[in-house]
């Protein structure tokens, strides 16, 4: 496949991506053949419930990674 073909499907997936966006943002209660349509387009982008991940164990596991982060305040930072 071309770069040119490359680039074109990657600016059809960005629009595609952009319009149903716009489509769950309007205020009109979005129609289940076109919510079906949003959740395939999800699936086959590898985005599940488990890639999204819990929130609050998230933010625990970041807490865990910056805990021994040093501090502008540790001396051992100066040196």
């Amino acid at each position: 496949m071309s770069k040119a073909d490359q680039d074109q499907l990657k600016s059809l997936w960005y629009a595609l991506r952009d319009t149903m966006m716009k489509q769950l943002e309007n205020d009109d209660e979005p129609k289940a053949s076109f919510l079906n349509v949003v959740r395939q387009f999800l699936r086959d982008n590898g985005v599940t419930q488990d890639t999204i991940g819990d929130p609050l164990a998230m933010r625990e596991a970041l807490e865990k990674l910056t805990a021994d982060l040093p501090t502008y305040d540790d001396e051992s930072w100066n040196q």
